[in-house]
C-alpha cells in the first residue's frame, strides 16, 4: 500500500491519510534527510546554493510529511490518529534537536557567513543570522567555546 504522507502531489490527500501511515512516513523522511545532511555537513566548500537551499529543502519535505498529520490530528481526532501523532514526537523532537547541535553544520553555516556573507542578498544574509542564532541559543555552542578557551 502506497503512503499519501510521502507523494509528490502539490496538495496533501487528506482522504487517503490514515493513522498507520503517520510513523512510517516520518520515520522515512527523517531517515532519508538524516543521510543527506550527513552528505551535506562534511562538503569541503559549503556555500549558500550547496547546504543552505538544500537544508531549506529537506526541511519543507518533513514540513508537507507532517503538516497533514497534525492537522488531522486537530480536526479529526480520534484514539488511533492521537496515537500515531505521539508516536511521532519524539522522532521530530530528536531530528530538529540533533541539527540545532550539529557542530558540522554550526561550521559550515559559519564559513558561508564568512566567506559569502558580504556578497549574499539581505534575505539570505538573515537566513544565516536566524541559524546561527539558532544554533547558539541551546548554549552549546558556548559550552563547547568555554571549554576550548580553558584547554591547554
Amino acid at each position: 500500500m502506497e503512503n499519501p504522507l510521502l507523494g509528490r502531489e502539490p496538495l496533501p490527500q487528506f482522504l487517503l491519510i490514515r493513522p498507520e501511515h503517520a510513523e512510517p512516513a516520518v520515520r522515512e523522511v527523517l531517515t532519508q534527510n538524516r543521510a543527506r545532511i550527513e552528505e551535506l555537513a562534511s562538503l569541503p566548500q559549503p556555500s549558500f546554493a550547496t547546504l543552505i537551499e538544500p537544508l531549506q529543502e529537506l526541511q519543507h519535505r518533513v514540513a508537507r510529511t507532517w503538516s497533514p498529520v497534525s492537522h488531522l490530528n486537530a480536526v479529526l481526532n480520534s484514539d488511533s490518529l492521537r496515537s500515531a501523532y505521539n508516536a511521532c514526537l519524539p522522532l521530530l523532537s530528536a531530528y530538529q534537536t540533533d541539527l540545532a547541535q550539529s557542530e558540522p553544520l554550526f561550521r559550515a553555516y559559519r564559513t558561508i557567513a564568512d566567506q559569502e556573507g558580504a556578497a549574499l542578498a539581505p534575505v539570505q544574509r538573515q537566513v544565516i543570522e536566524h541559524a546561527m542564532r539558532d544554533f547558539a541559543s541551546p548554549g552549546w555552542v558556548c559550552r563547547r567555546s568555554a571549554r576550548s578557551a580553558s584547554s591547554p
